[in-house]
């Protein structure tokens, strides 16, 4: 049987967190045919609506004089 690749994240960027903890045990307990792989979040970009033209230009449309 061919097996699934599954990307997790977990909320946490410390290393002893409760939610990393979690994901290891669920890593454990899952099936054989899944092959699960850690998403860390710390390696993505971040993201800002600051930064967003289209919800600066909301802002300023939406507030009252």
């Amino acid at each position: 049987m061919a097996g699934f690749k599954v990307g997790y994240f977990v909320g946490s960027l410390a290393t002893k967190s409760i939610n990393r903890l979690l994901a290891k045990a669920l890593v454990r307990v899952a099936p054989q045919e899944l092959q699960l792989t850690e998403i860390p979040f710390k390696d993505l970009p971040l993201y800002s609506h600051d930064y967003d033209k289209t919800t600066r230009r909301w802002r300023r449309h939406s507030r009252t004089p």
